[in-house]
């Protein structure tokens, strides 16, 4: 009996599990509009940039109220606080669904935005907490939910969106959403918050240059990546036709999941370098899906999708990587560097979300994957030279 269930003690499978599909969820309806861009600005009356600029609302949203609001929730118990984000989930959901026009819509990806930060802010260091010695591979598995949304979710919302509309995908959202709320209230434990002892101690151990250099190195990387990403249909649309979008997204997140598989099984042991290659197979995509741009036919098929492989391994494995560092350079105090690792996320994804608008609505774009290109070759160098020395 005993051989059976000390691995399980050991590493909690089943509850961050559950936690990984709750991530799925939110994840999905984040990029929800990614591949729907052109039907939702046609069924509201707005542009495409429009609806690109939803990313940039929601990100914002996340960025501001995040660190504030994980300052408030930290006096009660994370499995409480996590099962609440997702009710404010349900609602923007409910809201979406229920649209009308352009501003309906944005209210309800607020509502949602709202606790998103909070709820990623606990995700990494409720899977350290519950997996003590396993940080790196506990966040790996909650980080395959997120992928798997980019594997599944945002590809089949888009083929059921393209089918029976985006409003009866986003209901469909719904029952997923509180399908992971049935799976997490039986699953995950109760985890009251720190003494107030342990935080002081914790606080006082702190990296604070090492998270600054991280901040600048996410900041960078992920702000390229979705000055790319938020228009990877468009991107996909406007160098091989309409028709190859649905099994691009799904190229990627199938990628994606390679990607995290690798990271999830090598993090613990080569953070710091796993992201260098990371960052590098960026500006890779983004020279591949430049040629493309200036190719027809077959070829153009080959390399574009060659360049969604590379770009979908490469970001499959950033979320795993990048908590990581961020929860080691602030072990001592994981609630902090995991809310400023969100933080810096959400604002990467608004200011990437925007710039790509800029190039859409210059009629450029090719120039969200010159974009991508630049910050990810600077993301890299800000690593190498800077972090890298700070928390070997």
């Amino acid at each position: 009996m005993s051989t059976t269930t000390a691995p399980e003690a050991r590493f909690p499978v089943i509850p961050l599990t559950a936690m990984s599909f709750a991530a799925f969820v939110y994840v999905t309806f984040e990029m929800f509009a990614v591949g729907l861009i052109k039907p939702m600005s046609r069924d509201l009356g707005v542009t495409e940039s429009s609806i690109g600029l939803l990313m940039t609302i929601y990100a914002g949203v996340v960025a501001v109220v995040t660190i504030p609001a994980m300052m408030w929730v930290s006096r009660f118990n994370k499995r409480t606080i996590f099962l609440i984000t997702l009710a404010f989930l349900v609602t923007g959901i409910i809201i979406q669904a229920l649209t009308i026009n352009y501003a309906m819509l944005a209210a309800g990806r607020i509502i949602a935005a709202l606790t998103h930060g909070v709820f990623w802010a606990l995700v990494g260091p409720m899977a350290a907490r519950m997996s003590p010695g396993h940080t790196g591979r506990a966040v790996g598995v909650v980080s395959i939910g997120s992928t798997m949304a980019l594997v599944v979710g945002s590809p089949l919302a888009t083929w059921i969106g393209e089918l029976i509309g985006w409003r009866p995908a986003t209901w469909i959202l719904g029952i997923l959403t509180i399908a992971a709320v049935v799976v997490l209230l039986p699953t995950v434990p109760s985890l009251p918050p720190l003494t107030p002892n342990e935080s002081a101690t914790a606080e006082k151990k702190t990296m604070p240059w090492g998270l600054i250099s991280l901040v600048l190195f996410l900041l960078s990387a992920v702000t390229g990546v979705f000055a790319a990403y938020t228009y990877l249909g468009l991107i996909i649309a406007e160098t091989v036709g309409d028709s190859f979008v649905s099994i691009g997204l799904f190229v990627f997140g199938a990628l994606g999941l390679i990607g995290v598989t690798v990271a999830t099984r090598t993090v613990d042991q080569r953070m710091l370098r796993g992201s260098v290659h990371t960052t590098t197979f960026f500006v890779i995509a983004a020279i591949l899906g430049q040629i493309a741009f200036g190719l027809e036919g077959s070829l153009a098929v080959v390399i574009i999708f060659l360049a969604v492989i590379v770009f979908g391994g490469a970001y499959g494995a950033l979320p795993t990587l990048g908590t990581t560092i961020f929860l080691h350079a602030g072990r001592n105090n994981p609630d902090s560097a995991s809310s400023i690792y969100v933080v810096t996320y959400q604002v990467g994804i608004a200011s990437g979300a925007a710039l790509g608008a800029m190039a859409v609505d210059a009629n450029w774009i090719a120039g969200t994957l010159w974009i991508m290109a630049a910050l990810s070759l600077a993301s890299t160098l800000v690593l190498a030279l800077w972090s890298r020395p700070l928390l070997k």
